[in-house]
């Protein structure tokens, strides 16, 4: 038996060294799918590259970098690309912008430097990278010359990064109607893999197909948000435009000039203005061919792009007794897909409103637009509008207030943190709820906002982890935001624990914790005894009282106690019995046969002389506190009365009897 147990035990120990085996295997970053080196990377080729295997981390990469001429290049900066996961934070980046201004959707993964170096005085460099860095390219780029990147997949000393003469692109916008200059309009340019059009496509304009058979594959157009954030700054001179592309704005004559390029990549141009609309795909019914630019070496290209000027939607926002509305968000966005140009599908247009509550969205395409209102002391409002231009569009908002809250008495934090804001009416007949509660960020600023909330008289206090604030009676004005510091103090605690008629502990069982201002009573949420024991922490001063049920028991109301930071409201025991039940049969005779029954059955009980309670259904047992109970049944002139006994848990049977005379 010893030696079977052994054998088991050395059997388990090679299956979980082998599961170690297999997880370390396929644990790691994610693979990018890469294909093999660019033809100008002159090392030993692999007949099938792939990624199946572990990626590789750090390691040592070499090389060097020429002119066209095969020149040495002294001095030019060559950058080790890692690829890598990003985290859910990635997510967030651009919430809370400008929607203007709103970036692309970052994907999880993304590039970051993993090395960097500096050519030799015969063209060679050698660059250690990151140990913990999974360098998938190796680029490198020098004054006058447009960059070059290469794909690897290993660590290797004999890449060689061939760098073009350096071409540049100078650009005019223009107004398409009058041709004059369009000053401060935005140029978002893309470096795209090359395409060919397929010859003869029965297809046309936009929706035209393209092959890239026979483009060598650009590694610079795979880079995305790295091209923006790391090369747009070293390379361009230009601030990151927090999405994949390169940004520029048009001075007064309508210019603008990018340099360095080069045609291993094929350019997109997107340009939008506040009062113009990017129609590269926008013409009504029909399919522009777009037109996309490659600078060849050492070439100037020269583009005049003309705008169009775009609709327009106008209006005023007010509330409902007429008065216009300041400051209000608006903004815009197509909803007419087949007319859209694919760079506004997550774009908006926006303003905001002046002292008379008045705004104006120009630069819209055709078609159906839809409208959002925002502001702090009303409920957001959505509207579509089906035809622009749009002129004198009345929106009426609905009244709230908000609450603008500052923290007092903790300390600022760099982590994110929500706060619990309770808020309890104190107007007799509140316009909204009588309590509600609403969990709100915190800022790193210990600021935080609540908004729609509806006017009235309030009384608010806040709660973050386990300390609360004093109560703070509040005026929510309509269509105004009040600002209103809370100070955390320890808050109180309450202690118990809930028992059944025995002295056993009741799990599960709700608590609801009921705060007494004068003569009422306000339930202000409900907490879970687990394993029979109550504790509830950060409790404001005051008054309270708890609410204890559990299932298949009645509830207890307990008595009004204090609470206070200065001490722990321990309120022992709370006991809860179980309900008792009552059975009623069909009425009989003095003689046990089934009564004669001339009218309807009336069945009633009662407990310690109180008030007598009807049953409704004689033919289901009835939930009734254990004790004694007094029992009465009447039909017609036939009455019958008696007493019982109930016990919790169990079932008592009721025999009606009635003397009908037989």
């Amino acid at each position: 038996m010893a030696r079977i147990q052994r054998l088991a035990t050395v059997l388990a120990l090679l299956a979980a060294v082998a599961a170690l085996v297999y997880l370390l295997q396929a644990e790691g970053p994610g693979t990018e799918p890469v294909s093999e080196l660019a033809s100008d990377d002159v090392g030993p080729r692999r007949t099938a590259t792939t990624f199946s295997d572990r990626p590789k981390q750090g390691g040592v990469y070499g090389g060097r970098v020429v002119d066209q001429d095969g020149q040495p290049i002294h001095g030019a900066r060559v950058l080790l690309v890692a690829y890598g996961t990003g985290g859910p934070n990635m997510l967030m980046a651009g919430q809370g912008a400008d929607p203007e201004d709103i970036s692309d959707i970052p994907v999880l993964g993304g590039y970051s430097e993993g090395g960097e170096g500096i050519t030799k005085q015969d063209g060679s460099f050698r660059i250690a990278a990151d140990s913990q860095s999974f360098i998938t390219r190796v680029l490198a780029y020098h004054k006058g010359h447009f960059l070059n990147v290469v794909g690897v997949d290993r660590p290797r000393d004999d890449i060689l990064l061939v760098l073009q003469r350096a071409g540049k692109v100078i650009g005019t916008v223009v107004d398409n109607e009058t041709g004059a200059p369009v000053q401060g309009a935005r140029v978002d340019v893309y470096l795209q893999q090359k395409v060919d059009k397929v010859p003869d496509s029965p297809e046309g304009g936009q929706y035209a197909a393209f092959k890239r058979e026979k483009q060598q594959r650009s590694w610079l157009a795979t880079l995305g948000r790295f091209t923006s954030k790391v090369l747009g700054p070293r390379i361009w001179d230009l601030t990151d435009s927090g999405s994949e592309t390169l940004r520029l704005i048009t001075d007064a004559n309508g210019h603008f000039e990018l340099g360095p390029l080069g045609n291993s990549v094929q350019l997109e141009f997107v340009i939008t203005h506040p009062k113009y609309i990017w129609y590269d795909f926008d013409t009504k019914g029909g399919k522009q061919t777009p037109q996309r630019t490659v600078v060849e070496p050492g070439e100037t290209v020269r583009r005049e792009f003309r705008m169009r000027e775009g609709h327009h939607i106008s209006g005023q926002v007010m509330d409902e007794s007429g008065q216009g509305l300041a400051d209000v968000f608006v903004k815009v966005q197509s909803i007419s897909a087949y007319y859209r140009h694919w760079w506004y599908p997550n774009k908006w247009r926006s303003t905001r409103t002046d002292a008379q509550g008045r705004f104006r969205v120009e630069g819209l395409t055709i078609g159906a637009q839809q409208l959002v209102f925002q502001h702090p002391a009303f409920k957001q409002k959505t509207i579509s509008v089906q035809n622009v231009p749009a002129d004198d569009l009345v929106v009426v908002a609905e009244r709230f207030g908000a609450l603008a809250g500052k923290v007092d008495g903790v300390p600022t934090s760099r982590r994110a943190r929500r706060v619990l804001v309770l808020f309890e009416a104190i107007d007799e007949n509140p316009a909204g709820p009588r309590q509600f509660r609403r969990t709100v960020p915190l800022s790193t600023t210990n600021e935080f906002l609540v908004q729609r909330v509806h006017p009235g008289s309030y009384r608010v206090w806040i709660k973050l982890a386990k300390v609360s604030s004093q109560p703070v009676e509040l005026e929510i004005a309509a269509l105004e935001t009040l600002k209103e510091s809370f100070e955390l103090g320890a808050g109180g605690v309450i202690l118990a624990r809930v028992i059944d008629d025995r002295g056993g502990l009741v799990d599960p069982a709700s608590v609801r914790l009921v705060a007494l201002r004068g003569d009422s009573e306000r339930a202000l949420g409900t907490f879970v005894a687990r394993g029979g024991e109550l504790e509830i922490e950060g409790v404001a001063p005051g008054r309270y009282r708890l609410r204890v049920q559990a299932p298949g028991r009645i509830v207890t109301v307990t008595d009004p106690f204090e609470v206070s930071e200065a001490r722990t409201a321990n309120l022992g025991a709370l006991r809860v019995d179980a309900w008792g039940y009552l059975r009623f049969g069909q009425p009989v005779n003095t003689r046990g046969r089934p009564a004669k029954i001339t009218g309807n059955v009336i069945v009633e009980y009662r407990a310690g002389g109180g008030a007598w309670q009807r049953v409704h259904n004689a033919s289901v047992d009835i939930a009734v506190r254990p004790g004694t109970l007094d029992v009465r049944a009447r039909s017609g002139e036939m009455k019958f009365e008696t007493t019982v006994n109930v016990e919790g848990t169990k079932t008592t049977s009721v025999k009606i009897v009635f003397d009908d005379g037989r």
